[in-house]
C-alpha cells in the first residue's frame, strides 16, 4: 500500500471519527485519549516498511515510543520514566553501528515507494525501465535525481507533499507533464520546454500539495 493511501486513509479515519463524536455516537476524545500510540506504531511500521535509508531510524523510534505508550496504556506499569533514557540508547547504538554513506541513495527498481516523516533523503535512481511510483513527504524533503533514469513509456509519479517539498531532477529531453490538486502549496516547473519536432520521454506527475511544494528542474 503507497504512502498516499497511508494519508488518504488517516484523513477518512480521522474525519469519519469526528463527525460521529458531532453526532453523539463516539467520544473521540476518549478514543483517542486510549488509542493513540497507535498512531506512532503505523507510522513506524509504514516507514520500516518501505526502507527509505532516511526514515529507518525515525521508523524505529516511533515503532518505539509508540509501543512504550501503547503498553503503558494499558497496563499502568510506569513506563514513561524510562522513555527517554531508552531513545538515548537507542539512538547512540545507530549511531555506533549505521555506516556513515556519503551522496545520494541509489535506487535501482522500476518504480520507486517513499515515505518520509520528520526527514530528509536523496535518492539517484538508475532504474533501467523505471515507471513511476509513489512519493509522500511530510513535514520533511526528497531530492530525486532521473537523470540516469531510462523512463519507460506512460512512466507515473504520484506525490504527495504536506508541509515539505519535493525537488526533482529529469533529463533535458524528459517532457514533464503535471496534474493534481495544491492546497495552500504548488509546483513549480523549470524544465526546458520542447519543440513539436523533438522526440521526448513523457513522465507524468500526479501531485498533492498541502502547504507544501514541488520543484522539477533540468
Amino acid at each position: 500500500m503507497s504512502g498516499r493511501i497511508w494519508v488518504g486513509l488517516f484523513f477518512l479515519i480521522f474525519g469519519f471519527g469526528f463527525l460521529l463524536h458531532q453526532a453523539d455516537i463516539i467520544d473521540m476524545s476518549q478514543v483517542l485519549s486510549t488509542w493513540w500510540p497507535l498512531i506512532l506504531i503505523i507510522i513506524g511500521i509504514i516507514q520500516l516498511i518501505n526502507r527509505t535509508l532516511s526514515s529507518t531510524v525515525s521508523g524505529f523510534l516511533f515503532l518505539l515510543v509508540g509501543v512504550l505508550f501503547f503498553i503503558n496504556q494499558w497496563f499502568d506499569l510506569h513506563l514513561i520514566f524510562y522513555l527517554w533514557p531508552l531513545i538515548f540508547i537507542f539512538i547512540g547504538f545507530v549511531i555506533i553501528l549505521t555506516r556513515a554513506k556519503s551522496g545520494k541513495t541509489k535506487h535501482t527498481s522500476d518504480k520507486l515507494s517513499t515515505f518520509l516523516l520528520f526527514s530528509g533523503a536523496e535518492i539517484k535512481s538508475q532504474s533501467k525501465n523505471f515507471q513511476g511510483g509513489s512519493v509522500v513527504t511530510i513535514m520533511g524533503g526528497v531530492e530525486i535525481d532521473l537523470r540516469d533514469a531510462v523512463i519507460a513509456e506512460g512512466a507515473m509519479l504520484d506525490f504527495t507533499s504536506i508541509l515539505g517539498g519535493i525537488s526533482i531532477i529529469v533529463s533535458e529531453n524528459v517532457q514533464v507533464e503535471i496534474s493534481g490538486i495544491p492546497i495552500l502549496g504548488g509546483w513549480e516547473d523549470s524544465t526546458r520546454k520542447h519543440g513539436e519536432s523533438e522526440e521526448v520521454v513523457v513522465l507524468k506527475l500526479n501531485c498533492l500539495t498541502i502547504l507544501g511544494g514541488l520543484e522539477i528542474r533540468n
